[in-house]
């Protein structure tokens, strides 16, 4: 009697999962950016906090804060001719820009592309060449070198298209329905730009807002051309201090006070308008 044989039953082993190699090229190219950015954050910060680090020091035992009270007591009054001309120079931008923006965005007329483009030009001209045209036009056509509003009226003109530049985005995002739909409802055109479009466009007044203030306040090429005798700047004085004295410690301490006061400032519109304001597409 023969016994009966299972017949044989092919076994086949199943092959174990390739194992994913610990670092691919999508997790690389993460690391490397992190590493990029964290890097570009070095080296622009670096320099401020060194900045910081020397305003803490100062000769013969002398406390840290005592660098910044003498830049109260001393330098005080540079911050506040700072601050005066920057908020005279945001007055007349904002009275220039609002129609110029409104003009160029609503109007159809020839050349409007031309326009724009000669009304930005100061941003691209050097500002040693500003402060050379602004010295000969003060000083042979209106005479305002010994005057305020002269710095006042330069400032204006080298950042006048920062001001433009954000509204001119605001109010192209705008739908111009809502103005019509204003002025079938009875509004005039003064309550409808008033009342609708000014709102509206805040977030971009106030990115010009933003941009010209901490140019202003920042400025000491074209104030070294044109300020009249007795009024400098706190730019202006560091940059005489340095010039004259070298970097001492509460030189430094006013310059971190600057940097403070526009840190502070950039950080309040981020915090109440964002980003969007500040970037976006070409205008016209």
């Amino acid at each position: 009697m023969t016994a009966d044989v299972a017949p044989a039953i092919p076994t086949t082993r199943t092959p174990a999962p390739a194992r994913r190699p610990l670092l691919n090229t999508r997790r690389l190219t993460d690391v490397l950016s992190h590493a990029y950015i964290w890097l570009c954050l070095i080296v622009f910060v670096l320099p401020f906090l060194a900045l910081l680090g020397y305003s803490f020091t100062g000769p013969g035992g002398t406390r840290p804060a005592q660098n910044f009270a003498y830049v109260v007591s001393s330098f005080g009054d540079n911050l506040l001719w700072s601050l005066k001309i920057s908020a005279l120079t945001l007055v007349i931008n904002v009275a220039v820009s609002l129609p110029a923006a409104y003009a160029i965005v609503r109007q159809s007329f020839p050349g409007k592309r031309l326009l724009f483009s000669v009304l930005t030009l100061p941003l691209y001209v050097p500002g040693a060449v500003i402060g050379i045209s602004l010295v000969l036009t003060y000083n042979f056509t209106y005479h305002l070198t010994t005057s305020m509003w002269g710095l006042v009226l330069a400032m204006s003109l080298g950042t006048f298209p920062l001001m433009l530049t954000p509204l001119v985005v605001a109010l192209k995002d705008l739908p111009i329905v809502f103005e019509e739909a204003a002025e079938c409802l009875g509004a005039t055109r003064w309550q409808t730009y008033r009342r609708i479009v000014l709102p509206l466009i805040g977030p971009g007044l106030s990115a010009g807002l933003l941009l010209c203030f901490i140019i202003v306040f920042n400025e000491y090429l074209v104030t070294l051309f044109v300020h009249p005798p007795g009024l400098t700047t706190a730019p202006l004085r560091v940059f005489n201090q340095i010039r004259t004295a070298g970097l001492s410690p509460t030189t430094a301490a006013l310059a971190v006070t600057m940097q403070l006061i526009s840190f502070a400032a950039v950080l309040l519109f981020f915090r109440l308008f964002g980003t969007r304001h500040l970037k976006g597409t070409y205008l016209l």
